[in-house]
């Protein structure tokens, strides 16, 4: 509840952007980590705490001007007693909140009303703050404290604050309900998992049997410790408990995609393909026929020419419930598999990542998040010229 309110209500959530220890409880936002100057003149933080005035459950503007504060009594740089704010300093218990002081500071406005609780908590907190600051300079209540989730109102464990500051909600939202599914966790598999975690899609299982070798390590994301390597845990369940740390809702299943079970991808709106096998991507190609999943596949082709400098291509194809002939064309599904230096774990973290933010980018601009206007159904780029070409623009060898 104090989460989703604070995200609808753009006072709040402006404060709370800006670094302050916000709380909702009882009607009132607590604003925690106020510095303030005791009578011994030691600085130390206390508590603010503003009734709330909603409309819709959302705070409008404050119809009232008084405030609560929670600790000693508040004074200037010289231990004197703010006595221009304070009211009263007889300890009450309001609803469920223990008080210790009764402030009062008008804002000279013809209604004596703040015009915003952005106004008033910073009014109130300067206040303060600002006798704190004599004392000890740089002090302030803008703490950015770790904000902690409910997990029936979030997939996070912490609050998304980056969306939130960026003012990105909108596109943001349009990710949530979305499930996904990637399979195949190696270095290309592992980055897409970093970018997607970090989105508030709705589950994202992972599909892998094997386990996680030395050489992965160096194409992951992240560092892998020595412990870790030692017990030689399936990928899948490495990557689902490394990033539980921060977000819910990652199901790894360590095994192999084949024909016998691919029929489980059907049930996601995303599939994104990192596997190096044909034979793997034409049993999730076909077992996606006729649902309303969208494949996302990526491939890589890296080879040293003469000079032993690597030439290196990165592609993705994005096939949706249309099965667009074109899109089909450009999936590697005959043949062996790439008879490549990649396919002997060549260490390219960089072009993992680079395959792996191409597929992510299709896969955002198809649901809204970034503006788009359509370039096909396949991307590749080449280190060879550094060039991005799109469909038939530049041909494939990944």
């Amino acid at each position: 509840m104090s989460s989703s309110l604070i995200a609808r209500s753009p006072d709040l959530l402006q404060l709370r952007n800006e670094g302050f220890h916000l709380e909702i409880q009882g009607g009132y936002v607590l604003v925690h980590d106020v510095p303030y100057v005791t009578p011994d003149r030691n600085v130390e933080r206390g508590t603010l705490a503003f009734r709330l005035d909603l409309v819709a459950d959302v705070a409008v503007k404050p119809l009232e001007h008084t405030a609560y504060f929670i600790g000693k009594c508040p004074c200037d740089a010289q231990g004197h007693p703010l006595s221009a704010i304070i009211n009263n300093s007889t300890s009450a218990v309001v609803n469920g909140i223990t008080v210790h002081h009764y402030l009062s500071a008008k804002p000279r406005t013809a209604d004596h009303l703040y015009r915003s609780y952005y106004e008033k908590v910073t009014k109130y907190v300067a206040q303060l703050e600002g006798h704190a600051q004599h004392i000890t300079p740089g002090v302030n209540a803008r703490t950015f404290p770790v904000i902690e989730t409910d997990a029936a109102e979030s997939v996070f464990v912490y609050e998304d604050t980056a969306s939130t500051r960026a003012h990105i909600g909108v596109p943001t939202s349009r990710l949530k309900t979305q499930r996904i599914a990637i399979v195949g966790l190696g270095g290309t598999g592992a980055y897409v998992l970093d970018m997607v975690a970090k989105t508030p899609v709705a589950t994202i299982h992972l599909w892998d049997g094997d386990v996680l070798q030395q050489h992965n390590a160096f194409r992951y994301p992240g560092a892998v410790s020595l412990e870790t390597l030692r017990a030689a845990p399936p990928k899948v369940n490495y990557l689902a408990t490394s990033y539980a740390a921060m977000r819910r809702h990652i199901v790894p299943h360590a095994e192999m995609i084949t024909a016998d079970n691919a029929h489980a991808l059907r049930d996601f709106d995303y599939v994104f393909s990192c596997v190096d096998k044909a034979e793997a991507r034409r049993s999730i190609l076909n077992a996606l026929e006729g649902s309303t999943a969208t494949l996302v596949d990526v491939g890589m082709g890296v080879r040293l020419n003469a000079a032993q400098e690597l030439l290196g291509q990165c592609r993705v194809t994005v096939v949706d419930s249309r099965r667009d002939p074109a899109a089909i064309a450009t999936l590697p599904l005959a043949g062996e598999d790439d008879q490549n230096l990649y396919a002997t774990n060549i260490q390219v973290a960089d072009l993992n990542a680079l395959n792996a933010f191409m597929a992510v980018e299709k896969w955002k601009k198809r649901s809204g998040f970034y503006a788009s206007r359509s370039s096909g159904p396949m991307m590749v780029y080449s280190t060879s010229n550094s060039l991005m070409a799109t469909s038939e623009e530049a041909p494939c060898h990944a």
